[in-house]
């Protein structure tokens, strides 16, 4: 059986931890080019990085969560999927040319928030991880 502060760490997953990662920070200015192309390309492979953490936080706060707390993780984690990519698509259906900067920061902030609040579920204690706040 898992500690009891685990089982805390599940509803806190539900709620959305938007100060450990917000749109335009300073990451986002390192991608501060001269086109939006190289802008939003720079972007994604912030969101990529930020991704393939996530998906290994992810899977190690599955496989060290009981078999009770398994099934709601995964309802949420896909629940925030679905809205995180509902969210970036209003971005993206923006007007001109800077609603795909928007929808790549979206995407990236996004994901960078949901992958520091996955981390600190897996360190119960201690503080954050590089790049979490």
């Amino acid at each position: 059986m898992k500690p009891l502060y685990l089982l805390l760490a599940i509803p806190a997953l539900l709620v959305s931890t938007g100060s450990q990662a917000q749109m335009f920070n300073q990451e986002y200015e390192k991608c501060n080019q001269s086109t939006t192309v190289s802008i939003v390309d720079c972007v994604n492979k912030q969101a990529k990085k930020w991704d393939t953490r996530l998906n290994k936080s992810y899977k190690a706060l599955m496989e060290r969560s009981d078999a009770a707390q398994q099934a709601p993780l995964k309802s949420a984690q896909r629940q925030w999927i679905q809205y995180r990519d509902a969210n970036c698509q209003f971005y993206a259906l923006g007007d001109g040319s800077i609603s795909q900067i928007n929808a790549a920061e979206c995407l990236r902030a996004m994901t960078q928030a949901r992958t520091c609040e996955i981390e600190a579920a897996n360190r119960y204690e201690g503080g954050p991880q590089a790049g979490c706040k």
